[in-house]
């Protein structure tokens, strides 16, 4: 399986590329004008690939969909939404994107965007209230990964926004592609991530998906529970999506059935909108 690793993230390339515009259609059908004028300009800059990291436009539209969501059935503040659009524009300026998850691309990712957000809602007609809020929730939004806590629902409700992405499937699978050495099998990548989710307190099989005391302690510092109803629900279900993947052993050994099914995937991720 390990072997498989380059071909999977092929598949996953070429997966995301095929898919980026019909979810791009899918989002802007939502968005206001500010907003719309926001991701348009987003999508400009991603015209230049190295502003961006290959699944970049994905993350941004699944997650701003899933921001709309939050507003539209839990009334979460509208600014979540701007806020997700341009929560990672500070990568443009971080030359070597394969860093991308150290502290130090984490930090300056936030100070950057934040700086260059405030530049982009000032040009778009964001008044200066709207742009303390949102530039405030770019400021702080990776602050978990260097271990320090987000205060305040709305920064709370924009994190959720972009964790969502963490177990959407073509970020589960990328993930594990880059971790691979350290995790002989998805599954033992899975499960630190539902550690790191959930804590001790998971919903799935407790013998199967067993919390040890070493496993909650190596992942303690990235222990971070969803703060909304609609998030929690949602992850529930992607984790079960992704439990059910990987007791199919040949799923990843056959890049044909893999391609396929990732699209089939895709096309039924947003799972917010099937929620009773």
């Amino acid at each position: 399986m390990r072997d498989n690793c380059e071909t999977i993230l092929q598949v996953l390339k070429r997966a995301a590329d095929s898919h980026q515009q019909e979810l791009k259609e899918m989002v802007i059908g939502r968005l206001d004008d500010r907003e719309r004028q926001v991701l348009a300009w987003l999508f400009e800059q991603y015209e230049d690939e190295n502003k961006r990291r290959w699944y970049d436009p994905c993350h941004v539209l699944f997650s701003t969909d899933f921001a709309l969501a939050l507003v539209e059935e839990e009334g979460c503040a509208r600014s979540i939404v701007t806020a997700i659009v341009l929560h990672d524009i500070g990568y443009f300026a971080i030359e070597d994107k394969t860093q991308w998850s150290s502290p130090n691309s984490r930090i300056i990712h936030m100070q950057e965007g934040a700086a260059l957000a405030a530049r982009v809602l000032c040009e778009n007609g964001f008044s200066a209230t709207e742009i303390e809020e949102i530039v405030g929730m770019i400021a702080v939004h990776d602050n978990p990964y260097i271990g320090i806590p987000i205060r305040g629902n709305v920064r709370l409700e924009m994190r959720d926004c972009d964790r969502i992405w963490v177990m959407h499937v073509l970020s589960f699978y990328k993930d594990w592609t880059s971790k691979h050495r350290a995790y002989a099998h998805p599954k033992d990548f899975l499960h630190d991530r539902m550690i790191q989710f959930y804590g001790r307190e998971h919903p799935f099989d407790k013998d199967e998906w067993r919390v040890d005391t070493d496993i909650v302690e190596k992942n303690a510092a990235r222990i971070e529970t969803p703060a909304r109803p609609l998030t929690r629900k949602v992850v529930q279900r992607q984790f079960e999506q992704r439990i059910q993947e990987l007791r199919d052993d040949g799923l990843l050994n056959d890049v044909n059935g893999f391609r396929t099914y990732l699209a089939s995937q895709i096309d039924r991720e947003p799972f917010w909108e099937t929620q009773a």
